[in-house]
């Protein structure tokens, strides 16, 4: 139930009073009581009820359930797809795709039909920790992406150490307040995050600066990476393509998140209400699709073509190609064409 406080010529912020995950009874009766109300300044007070639609929740499972199978697919064709060649000849986005997909598929939760069958904030905590588990993985993949296409020696102490102390502290800290949330609101009908977060401002201060930390560091890889590759033909257009994509993700993820949030993207409860339900289909299904089109996509560009020569000479280095062709073969031909020019003659 929230309540609305109407001034004269103002509307106050809507005030939760107190919410049930789960009704038990069939008949429920509150008594509210408000005190110290200016009744000179206090025009109305309007209360309502919010209820979730039972065609939402079906709504809600079907597209999971799709998106769960579709990833399933997925990560096996891809699978299925790279065994011709050997580990060592894979790229590093195909090796990530392996790991991303894996990760995809429990992201769209294949025990989300728990939330509804029990009344316990097991399987709500789980659906969060599936969640923040991909996005911080994505934004690992970024960071390693933009890094890893310059070297071709990645040792995990010096490459990875950094990136995943930097995502873990995002990934802690997210699970953390969302778990809290969700643990509370069970336990406390009356329980209000907005009035209680003040208990999470260590927390939330530490979020917001990784955060901004991340961002700059992933800026500096990017600029780098096009500085040092912008004029290998080969690794331009991965750059270019990886970076298109990632734009359009993070473009549409910001522009759906203000229209979700407006100005309370500002407010000291954001963080936490990242991780809630989400509050219509629409919202529903323009996260889910945009994160799974976008794995999709890179899963379908990064597998290798079906006449890809399956004992390659190469490995992936600033110096070799991908999947078929180094750059200096691009450029000036392989020693292999011009054997077979020398023969034709």
């Amino acid at each position: 139930m929230r309540a609305k406080l109407m001034k004269k010529l103002i509307v106050c912020n809507e005030l939760i009073l107190f919410h049930l995950n789960f009704l038990h009874e069939n008949k429920y009766q509150f008594k509210i009581q408000l005190n110290g109300i200016d009744e000179k300044k206090i025009k109305s007070i309007q209360f309502s009820l919010n209820t979730f639609n039972p065609k939402y929740t079906q709504f809600e499972l079907a597209f999971r359930f799709i998106f769960l199978i579709c990833s399933i697919i997925a990560t096996c064709l891809f699978t299925k797809s790279m065994r011709r060649f050997s580990i060592l000849d894979w790229s590093l986005e195909q090796r990530w795709m392996i790991v991303l997909l894996i990760f995809l598929v429990f992201y769209n939760d294949p025990f989300y039909p728990l939330t509804f069958l029990t009344d316990n904030s097991f399987p709500t905590i789980l659906d969060g920790f599936l969640q923040a588990s991909f996005l911080c993985t994505l934004l690992l993949f970024w960071l390693s992406i933009y890094h890893g296409i310059r070297q071709n020696i990645r040792r995990f102490l010096p490459f990875y150490c950094p990136k995943l102390f930097l995502v873990s502290l995002l990934w802690i800290f997210s699970i953390v307040l969302s778990s809290a949330r969700i643990l509370q609101e069970f336990r406390d009908p009356m329980y209000n995050m907005t009035i209680d977060i003040t208990q999470f401002t260590t927390y939330r201060v530490i979020f917001y600066i990784v955060g901004i930390f991340y961002i700059l560091y992933l800026l500096f890889l990017i600029i780098r990476a096009f500085g040092e590759l912008r004029n290998m033909p080969y690794f331009d257009v991965r750059l270019k393509f990886t970076t298109v994509l990632m734009l359009c993700v993070v473009s549409i993820s910001i522009t759906i998140t203000t229209l979700r949030f407006g100005s309370g993207i500002i407010e000291e409860n954001f963080v936490p209400e990242l991780a809630t339900r989400y509050k219509n289909s629409v919202e529903f299904l323009s996260f889910y699709s945009l994160i799974n089109l976008y794995l999709y996509t890179m899963a379908f560009v990064y597998s290798p073509a079906k006449n890809a020569a399956i004992d390659s000479l190469f490995r992936d280095n600033p110096t070799f190609s991908m999947i078929n062709d180094s750059d200096e073969d691009v450029v000036y031909g392989s020693d292999q064409e011009a054997s077979q020019l020398t023969s034709t003659r």
